[in-house]
């Protein structure tokens, strides 16, 4: 990008306007253009080339717009090249390509590829969960909900999972692996679940269940019941047992002999018929119907209740019913569940090692952070909040932690805080900070950039806008970059050329002849009274009605505003 050639027509105002940069000796561009004449427009023709966008004329949208921006050999300027540095009253916040100065290449693909191992293992016991349970929760959601359940907090997932991993083991069947989760847990049966009336009915009904259940010929309560006997009797006909002429010899008052799975399974129905049959049972049950049937929004419950009869002896304690659950839904799936918690366990400790590393580490955000705590003046400091997270690619952006300062001492204050207490030139300088991350981003990649800068330094105390021009004359010696200065105040104008930013030779002036813009050499620049003015004071009469005001302020504090030369305007006589 030795030369930039820009031709513009009917584009925001401009009629015409047509130059050439010339980069191959120098870097930098700056352009005085008084208001009106074409600084914000040239800006926003450069940012709609950036964001690949069309430009218009919006006075007159119906004139034909020719808009080229084009390198020495006439090609376009590609997008990611060009970067606009709007003024203050423009929002410029961080991009993800910002985030990448936290980014140790090492540390990061040691760190993916553990996270992804794990990441695998878990999205493939999610699905499993999701299969088993019928819940229609998205993966984030279905985590959210197995942390709750276990450790009461929605982000202790592994945690949740360790917790309970020594009883899933330990447990020998899973009753309520065919539970549906989302006909128990909706929310409007858990409404009705903690009423006063269906809790009373719920433990009337459980009371009578355990009085008929320690009367049983064959059940008995937390050893055998009816969920046992029957995959009792699914497992031995699934293997063949009663095929091979085996026999079960059931144990009650006098033996019983069943040598099939048809004489099983009819058992188990007339032992339950037995209980559930029971008057005082079937009233409470029917009690409870009621109060269920009052809500048309829950006879899916009551159905579901009324097919799967392990389900109502659990709900008077629903958070504990909830825990098992899913312990039996992960017990339906302990391979899976198993290679989950190996795999944490394997990452754990060197993930921890990574992070451990990452926090030690210098980075490019902290050196932008410390290049704005050093040399702009605010009664503030930043620092890396999130550091290790964006660091390692978990998060995006980063975010900044402040500390307020004054003579009593600093305190840590939130950013909205802070905004409320700075003054406009310190919420200012803030701002400049987003500059200097993109900036830096590109100079630590040596991208080739043309800056645009539209008066990035206005209206800022005169300690911070020297901070900035110190910042420009770095950026200016870098070899991948060119800047083109937009201002229409003269006083930065003459700054950054005589801090050698910007030759003479350089330093433009725009004009503007009815729609038409024109860029011409500046002249004046170092010392415009004593090179122009003084020499042509009595010359060029528009020099000497100019001065009037000068010579006024000057008399005034040379004499006072009694002397007559005061009162007769200074400079006629």
């Amino acid at each position: 990008m030795d030369k930039v050639r820009i031709e513009l027509q009917n584009c925001y105002g401009i009629g015409t306007f047509s130059h050439e940069f010339d980069f191959s000796t120098q870097k930098a561009y700056a352009i005085y253009a008084p208001n009106g004449s074409m600084k914000s427009t040239l800006a926003r023709t450069f940012k709609d080339v950036a964001e690949g966008v069309e430009s218009g004329d919006r006075i007159f949208p119906s004139r034909k717009t020719v808009r080229k921006v084009t390198d020495e050999k006439n090609a376009d300027l590609p997008q990611t090249t060009i970067l606009v540095l709007p003024p203050y009253d423009e929002f410029f916040g961080p991009t993800k390509e910002t985030s990448t100065l936290l980014v140790n290449n090492s540390l990061r693909k040691q760190y993916e590829q553990l996270r992804s191992d794990i990441d695998k293992a878990k999205a493939d016991f999610l699905a499993a969960m999701r299969k088993q349970s019928g819940l229609r929760k998205k993966a984030e959601e279905l985590e959210r909900e197995i942390s709750l359940t276990f450790t009461r907090t929605p982000d202790g997932f592994y945690t949740a999972l360790n917790r309970i991993e020594e009883e899933v083991r330990a447990q020998q069947d899973m009753p309520f692996a065919t539970v549906d989760y989302d006909t128990i847990f909706d929310e409007k049966v858990l409404a009705l679940l903690a009423t006063k009336n269906f809790k009373t009915k719920i433990e009337e009904y459980i009371k009578r269940y355990n009085e008929l259940i320690s009367k049983s010929t064959y059940f008995k309560q937390g050893v055998f019941a009816y969920y046992n006997a029957t995959q009792v009797a699914k497992t031995l006909a699934d293997n063949g047992f009663f095929n091979a002429k085996h026999t079960v010899t059931l144990n009650s008052q006098t033996k019983r002999e069943i040598t099939t799975q048809k004489q099983l399974q009819e058992l188990i129905a007339t032992e339950l018929d037995n209980i559930t049959n029971d008057a005082d049972l079937k009233k409470t049950f029917t009690e409870l119907k009621k109060l269920i049937e009052k809500n048309e929004a829950l006879r899916e419950f009551q159905k579901y209740l009324c097919t799967q009869g392990i389900v109502l002896p659990q709900l008077a304690n629903i958070d504990l019913f909830k825990e098992r659950i899913w312990k039996s839904y992960f017990k339906a799936n302990q391979g899976i569940y198993d290679a989950l918690l190996a795999k944490y366990e394997q990452v754990k400790t060197a993930l921890k090692a990574i992070e451990k590393a990452a926090q030690q580490e210098r980075t490019q955000w902290e050196k932008a952070i410390d290049l704005f705590n050093d040399r702009f003046f605010v009664p503030f400091t930043l620092d890396a909040k999130n550091k290790v997270a964006v660091t390692l690619g978990d998060e995006q952006m980063l975010t900044l932690s402040y500390t307020f300062s004054d003579e009593t001492g600093s305190v840590p204050v939130e950013r909205k805080t802070l905004m409320e207490v700075l003054s406009q030139g310190e919420k200012k300088a803030l701002y400049i900070l987003n500059i200097i991350f993109e900036l830096e981003v590109r100079r630590q990649n040596q991208t080739e950039t043309l800056f645009v800068i539209d008066d990035i330094a206005d209206s800022f105390d005169y300690k911070n806008k020297y901070a900035i021009v110190r910042y420009l004359q770095e950026i200016s010696e870098n070899p991948a970059f060119k800047m083109i200065m937009l201002t229409c105040n003269f006083d930065f104008f003459r700054t950054v050329h005589l801090r050698s930013i910007v030759p003479y030779g350089n330093c433009l002036l725009a004009t503007k002849t009815g729609t038409d813009v024109k860029l011409s050499q500046a002249t004046g620049i170092k010392n415009v009274f004593v090179n122009d003015w003084k020499g042509e004071f009595f010359n060029d009469k528009k020099k000497t009605i100019a001065s009037i005001a000068f010579m006024r302020n000057l008399i005034e504090y040379l004499h006072g505003d009694t002397d007559k030369v005061y009162h007769h305007g200074g400079a006629g006589e």
